[in-house]
């Protein structure tokens, strides 16, 4: 490539799945302020060509293909996006041809002509805000207007392995069964519980009598899930219970991976489609942009909030809490409509 030249988009689509390091680096001398560290809490990185209308997502291998086997390699591109100039995304309009022949002014109806029919949507009626394709090689996410009339943004991205079946120890409890059976209970009834007797309660041991923040139990290290702790809401009772859990996919925050029993029957594996016909309704509210999203339910049995990588259409959190332990916004804003 000539270096003097700014690159296009189609240069990083060409490099997809492909180290960030087989880009020559004179190219990214067009970016903006460009970063090539991962962030400790979610190995995703991105860089920013503000003033070609573009940026670049990228990802360590085993981390987005979900496979041990390519540990320690090196950064790949898995993702492209192109922008229309929309102040919200604070990029000029990307100038060169778009793949798919699409166009900024293009409707959704004229990607349904384009393209067919999408395999997602956010949400789950229209005006629609995001909308997803998927190919063989790639998938295709676009942003739209607010009367769906044109694109603000779109997206190509790298398919995602599908996850290899690990030979290392599952990691089972605690489990969402004994999870249930333990919330509400006292913090030191929990921590005598036979899954969790190693772990480290020191915190809430010391807690002060008069102590009203939240505490919480990290075991991301070694099981992958979250435990929090709040003072008892019941009249009398000063105490800290078990007032909820967050279960972490492999390698967000660290996380050594749950493999035992999830909620409702739930996966990391799952698209977010496939968690909603587990769960079995439609969720109460939900948000989602280019890279992640989340969905959150009211069930009897507890507050279920489900996050999820837009990118690779996997769970990559799943937050169960006791009712009257949560902030009541999240079953308030933003609010989904649900087909009829």
């Amino acid at each position: 490539m000539d270096q003097t030249t700014p690159p296009t988009a189609d240069l990083f689509l060409q490099h997809l799945g492909k180290p960030v390091e087989s880009i020559e680096a004179a190219v990214f001398r067009y970016a903006h302020k460009p970063d090539f560290e991962l962030p400790e809490h979610s190995p995703i990185g991105g860089i920013f060509f503000k003033r070609l209308g573009f940026s670049i997502t990228f990802c360590p291998p085993d981390f987005y293909h979900a496979d041990a086997a390519q540990t320690g390699a090196p950064a790949i591109i898995t993702n492209v996006q192109m922008y229309s100039g929309d102040d919200y995304y604070d990029h000029a309009r990307y100038a060169s041809s778009l793949p798919h022949a699409l166009s900024f002014a293009d409707s959704r109806e004229d990607l349904q002509q384009k393209l067919g029919s999408s395999q997602w949507t956010f949400p789950f009626v229209a005006p629609f805000k995001l909308e997803r394709w998927d190919f063989p090689d790639h998938w295709l996410l676009v942003s739209y207007t607010e009367d769906m009339s044109a694109l603000r943004m779109i997206e190509i991205g790298l398919r995602p392995g599908q996850p290899a079946l690990s030979v290392l120890p599952k990691i089972e409890q605690p489990d969402i069964h004994t999870l249930q059976s333990l919330l509400e209970l006292r913090w030191n009834e929990v921590a005598q519980h036979p899954s969790l007797q190693d772990a480290d309660f020191s915190a809430l041991a010391d807690a002060a009598p008069d102590d009203e923040n939240s505490h919480e139990v990290d075991e991301l290290l070694t099981r992958g899930i979250e435990l929090y702790f709040r003072r008892s809401q019941k009249s009398g009772e000063a105490f800290f219970i078990l007032s909820g859990a967050r279960y972490i996919r492999k390698g967000l925050y660290a996380s050594a991976g749950f493999d035992g029993a999830l909620p409702k029957g739930l996966l990391f594996s799952d698209t977010p489609e496939i968690v909603v016909g587990k769960v079995g309704s439609y969720p109460v509210t939900g948000k989602a942009d280019e890279l992640t999203g989340y969905y959150v339910w009211k069930l009897p049995e507890y507050m279920l909030h489900v996050g999820f990588s837009v990118m690779e259409q996997r769970v990559n959190r799943i937050r169960v809490a006791a009712h009257s332990y949560y902030a009541v916004e999240l079953l308030e804003s933003p609010l989904l409509k649900t087909p009829s």
